[in-house]
């Protein structure tokens, strides 16, 4: 098996009601990789997925897969296998009958059959599973039977819709490493729908952000993480605090915005202006405090200072997360649990962060504005 690339030119999806799933989009997605396409519900990135995989019909615009055109072929003529959510396994059916459920209707002979989707199963872990009934395994197990079904058909690219929703937080956590191993293996071209970042950042060769029916970036799992291009992708992808004010100076990729809390300096992502309205962003895990200078090492002279009190200090296992409040602003920090239980317990902490850590964005739609 091998991947092939999927391109997509101008394609928009409008509906007879007037609705537009999605706007005018274009994105290549490379042959062998594992891509993401993460949103909140509603945003598109289903559409998308059923568009490529051709059962949906775009409005306007062309996909291409391996460079063929996939305008008017159907789903049953694509070099695509699409795994749904409910993953759809026939229940009074074994296993290995699952799997080579695809390759019969093909025409594949019974033995033929047998012995591929025995190695299919023996690729995803499941070579002493292959007599039972779907409903005698795991949630994990049945995932896999989906994937080793999806593979029967030897598609170029593997289209995946939220497949670990329905699963425990540990289970999914499984999962993902066993679906990036698989992909690894068969070097198939995955694309991956998810609203869940962690899922998304965990798996992904690169992720495409959406929000409203349009791409708000594409980047690797760490450059989303730590370069945001918009506000919507800051806040979409991990947590962030945000402050408003409006820029005092620029200087040297750095521009000075004044807020409520006092000057604070950061990286002038959109390069913006004297004058300007602005955010401030900065991540939680980049806050220290400053009653703990002295674990943290040099620090740059410059440095961003908020005064905050204590509102409430939550144990999450490795995490103490604290919630304070700045003036009246909500401010998240995370600390690493290093045992120590007066870690962040005092009331009153001046916070300290970094210009390298603090992003200045213009203003505009945040994923906070969609709760």
């Amino acid at each position: 098996m091998s991947g092939q690339d999927v391109e997509l030119t101008g394609v928009s999806m409008t509906y007879p009601n007037g609705f537009t799933a999605v706007q005018p989009t274009d994105l290549t997605i490379k042959a062998g990789e594992f891509f993401s396409i993460l949103g909140p519900s509603g945003c598109g990135k289903t559409t998308i997925l059923r568009m490529i995989s051709g059962f949906l019909d775009p409005t306007t615009g062309s996909i291409a897969i391996g460079g063929e055109p996939m305008i008017g072929i159907g789903p049953n003529h694509r070099p695509t296998a699409l795994i749904f959510q409910s993953l759809a396994l026939f229940p009074l059916m074994s296993v290995w009958e699952n799997v080579a459920f695809g390759l019969e209707a093909r025409g594949v002979s019974k033995t033929a059959r047998r012995k591929r989707a025995e190695e299919l199963l023996d690729l995803v872990a499941l070579s002493d599973q292959e007599d039972k009934k779907p409903g005698e395994l795991s949630g994990g197990q049945r995932q896999r039977v989906a994937v080793a079904r999806a593979l029967a058909v030897e598609p170029a690219v593997l289209l995946l819709d939220e497949p670990l929703s329905a699963l425990d937080l540990k289970l999914r956590q499984h999962m993902r490493a066993e679906l990036k191993d698989i992909q690894r293996k068969t070097e198939v071209t995955f694309i991956y729908i998810t609203h869940d970042q962690g899922e998304a950042l965990a798996m992904s060769d690169r992720v495409a952000v959406m929000n409203e029916g349009a791409i708000d970036q594409v980047a690797s799992a760490e450059d989303l993480y730590n370069h945001p291009n918009t506000p919507f992708a800051a806040t979409f992808v991990g947590e962030q605090n945000v402050f408003s004010g409006k820029v005092k100076t620029v200087a040297n990729g750095h521009a000075q915005v004044e807020t409520p809390h006092g000057m604070l300096l950061g990286m002038n992502k959109h390069g913006l202006s004297t004058g300007e309205n602005a955010i401030v962003m900065v991540r939680p895990e980049r806050i220290y405090l400053e009653d703990r200078k002295d674990r943290l090492g040099p620090l740059p002279n410059e440095l961003n200072r908020i005064e905050a009190r204590l509102q409430r200090r939550d144990l999450e296992g490795a995490l103490i997360n604290m919630y304070l409040d700045a003036a009246g602003h909500s401010v998240h920090v995370n600390l690493h649990n290093t045992g120590d239980a007066t870690l962040g317990a005092q009331d009153d902490h001046m916070l300290l962060f970094t210009p390298d850590d603090t992003v200045v964005m213009r203003p505009g739609p945040m994923a906070r504005d969609k709760a």
